[in-house]
């Protein structure tokens, strides 16, 4: 899929045989394209191929390549899974393609980062590379922090649940949390060291102001970045917090289990010795099985007190 837009225009682009390049395009956006589509961007715009090589690769890291005024810049932004997938989130490799008075991005499946630049765009307003760069930066700055934020708050419900959970799955969502966090660590450090790099670009020293832009983008991927390494170091935390307290629950469940049964232990001897077909003492005296039983009773009670001041039972 493609999309052009300048000032006035939000328009999709038909790859046809008279095609005319729109000249004020100054964005053009590729989303999963199409083979046909790929040639057609190549060719207008020298795009290299292996662009979208590059952000199909889930692996792909960010990273930024100069080559005179023409940049590519590789960038990695999170997006949500599904409700039944392992990971809540993931992080996917965006493409930047600069011209000095163009710009190409590309992701190998829609994304919210564009719709959100889509619906912010307004319609009049000056779009040029410089100041896009800079929304581009801050579009990815705030889908990390929203992304976090909904992360801290499942990390507070489910550190609820542990509290009276006797489980794994609250463990292994703990889990899936961390890995989720373990990839945004990754991406953001890629990501900070891009937007180091991208305000030393020639393009952005004609223009203070979006150099200032992209400058407040990397110190809110920076406070993202520091999120991320208090969240995980806090899930691992919880996460071996819950281990010993499982660990404790279960032995007092055991001890718990043992002390009654060293309770019933008494009177159920004696109810085993005497119920058995062979000849016992005391078999022929006529209070012999009440006294028995009676003292049987009496030991159990007397393990139950001490059980119970020992605060076993």
């Amino acid at each position: 899929m493609l999309h052009w837009f300048d000032e006035k225009t939000d328009a999709p682009l038909e790859v046809t045989a008279d095609f005319h390049w729109p000249p004020t395009a100054t964005w053009i956006q590729v989303v999963g394209p199409t083979t046909a589509e790929l040639d057609f961007v190549a060719k207008h715009l020298q795009v290299p191929d292996y662009l979208f090589q590059d952000v199909s690769d889930e692996d792909e890291r960010p990273r930024l390549e100069r080559e005179g005024d023409i940049a590519l810049i590789i960038l990695k932004v999170p997006a949500p899974m599904q409700a039944d997938a392992e990971l809540r989130f993931r992080t996917l490799p965006v493409g930047l393609w600069l011209l000095p008075h163009q710009m190409v991005t590309a992701s190998a499946q829609p994304l919210a980062l564009w719709d959100e630049l889509r619906g912010q765009r307004q319609r009049g307003k000056a779009l040029h590379v410089r100041g896009l760069l800079a929304e581009i930066f801050q579009a990815i700055a705030r889908d990390y922090l929203r992304a976090l934020r909904l992360i801290n708050a499942e990390i507070a419900a489910t550190e609820k649940i542990l509290r009276d959970s006797q489980n794994n799955n609250e463990f292994f969502r703990l889990l899936a949390l961390n890995k989720s966090l373990i990839l945004f660590s990754s991406a953001l450090k890629g990501d900070i060291s891009v937007a180091q790099q991208t305000l030393r670009l020639p393009l952005l020293k004609q223009d203070e102001g979006d150099l200032e832009d992209i400058a407040d983008a990397l110190i809110d991927l920076q406070q993202a970045r520091d999120m991320t390494e208090i969240y995980a170091s806090t899930i691992t935390n919880m996460m071996d917090a819950y281990v010993g307290v499982l660990q404790n629950n279960i032995s007092n469940t055991l001890k718990i289990i043992t002390a009654w049964t060293v309770v019933v232990a008494a009177p159920a001897t004696v109810a085993s010795i005497y119920g058995m077909n062979v000849p016992l003492p005391l078999q022929h005296w006529a209070y012999a099985w009440p006294v028995l039983m009676g003292g049987g009773f009496v030991v159990s009670g007397m393990l139950f007190m001490i059980f119970r001041k020992k605060d076993w039972i």
